[in-house]
C-alpha cells in the first residue's frame, strides 16, 4: 500500500511455516535473512516471543512484524530469504485489520520520516526471530514499479497489507492480529470474535493460538462469507489428520495442507470443507478457550461420499 496503489507481493516459504506453527501451537523452523535455519517460537501461541542464544529460555520482545524497503529489482521467489538490496527498516507503529464484505486485510504500517532522498524498488514484510541476536525472517517481498520516491525530512505513512479472501474468516484474521500485539508477560483482551456456537468472546492478545487444528466437513455448498462462524450443515471431523507445509518452486507458492480420512457407513453428501483451530480469550469476566473457524470452502457442486469407501480430504491454505 504505497502512494495509494497496491503492489502484489510474493509470499515466502517462511509465511507457510509460521501459519502452520500458529495453527498447531508448535515451534517451527524458518530461514533468517542470511539463509540459516532458525527456530521460531510459534509454540508460545503468538508472534512476539523470541529465542535468545544467551540462554535456554525465550524472551519477550516488542512489535515483531516490520516493513523494510530495498533497492533491488530481481523477481521475488518463494525461497527468497532477504531483499536483494536491503535498505531502511520502518518503525512499526500501526497494526490493524480492514474488514470489507468479501475480503479482510491485515495491515502492518509505519508513520516515518527518511533523512535522505531515496527511490525504493522493493519492499518486504519481515518478522523478528530473536531480539538478542537480531535475527529476522522475511515473510513476503514485492518489487515496486515505478520506483517509490521518498524525500528527506518529509513524513510518510507506508503500509503492508496481507489480503484474505471470503473463504477465510475474519475471526482468524483477527486472531492473527491479536497474536502480533501486546506482551506475553501481560496478555489481555484484544478483539471480539464468534466461536463455532456463535457465542461472543474476546480474543487474547500475544499468547493467542491454543492449537488443535481440525478439518471438518458438511453438506451445504452455499457461498462463503468472512463472517461465517461454522459450517452451514456440519457432519463432523475427519479421522487421522496430518498437517504439512508444501513449498512449490514450480508454481512459486506455499501451501499449508491438513488432511484426514472418512469412511462413511451410508451415502453422505459433501458440500463444504472447513478448517478450525482453538484460541485463548475471555468471556463473562473469565479466561476461556474457544474453537473458531479458520476458513470454509464450499464445493462447486455437492458430491456424494459412498458407503464402504474411504476418502482422503484436505483443506489447503495457498499462499501465492
Amino acid at each position: 500500500m504505497l502512494d495509494g496503489r497496491a503492489v502484489r507481493n510474493k509470499f515466502t516459504r517462511n509465511m507457510g511455516y509460521i501459519i502452520d506453527g500458529l495453527l498447531r501451537r508448535a515451534n517451527v523452523s524458518v530461514y533468517d535473512e542470511g539463509g540459516a535455519s532458525r527456530t521460531f517460537q510459534t509454540g508460545s501461541g503468538g508472534l512476539i516471543y523470541g529465542v535468545s542464544s544467551a540462554s535456554t529460555t525465550a524472551e519477550n520482545m516488542g512489535p515483531s512484524l516490520f516493513v523494510q524497503f530495498g533497492g533491488g529489482t530481481t523477481p521475488p521467489t518463494v525461497t527468497d530469504n532477504n531483499l536483494a538490496v536491503a535498505q531502511e527498516v520502518l518503525p512499526t507503529n500501526y497494526i490493524d485489520i480492514v474488514e470489507e464484505t468479501s475480503t479482510i486485510r491485515l495491515v502492518v504500517a509505519a508513520k516515518w520520516t527518511p533523512d535522505v532522498d531515496r527511490g525504493y524498488e522493493e519492499v518486504a514484510l519481515k518478522l523478528f526471530i530473536s531480539p538478542h541476536d537480531n535475527w529476522a525472517t522475511m515473510l513476503s517481498r514485492a518489487v515496486v514499479s515505478p520506483t517509490v520516491a521518498r524525500n528527506a525530512y518529509s513524513t510518510y505513512f507506508d503500509g503492508y497489507a496481507l489480503s484474505f479472501p471470503a473463504t477465510i474468516t475474519k475471526w482468524f484474521v483477527r486472531a492473527l492480529m491479536c497474536a502480533s500485539v501486546g506482551q506475553n508477560k501481560r496478555p489481555t483482551r484484544c478483539l471480539p470474535a464468534l466461536d463455532i456456537d456463535e457465542s461472543n468472546f474476546v480474543i487474547q492478545s500475544a499468547d493467542t493460538f491454543a492449537g488443535a487444528p481440525d478439518v471438518r466437513i458438511g453438506m451445504d455448498n452455499a457461498p462463503s462469507s468472512p463472517s461465517d462462524a461454522n459450517l452451514r450443515a456440519p457432519l463432523g471431523s475427519l479421522e487421522g489428520q496430518t498437517q504439512t507445509v508444501e513449498v512449490d518452486t514450480a508454481a512459486q507458492e506455499v501451501r499449508v495442507v491438513r488432511c484426514g480420512t472418512i469412511a462413511p457407513t451410508s451415502d453422505t453428501p459433501l458440500g463444504e470443507i472447513g478448517l478450525f483451530t482453538t484460541v485463548k480469550g475471555y468471556a463473562n469476566g473469565a479466561a476461556t478457550t474457544r474453537t473458531i473457524m479458520v476458513g470454509r470452502i464450499p464445493l462447486p457442486e455437492v458430491q456424494t461420499l459412498y458407503a464402504g469407501a474411504t476418502y482422503t480430504i484436505c483443506y489447503v491454505i495457498k499462499l501465492a
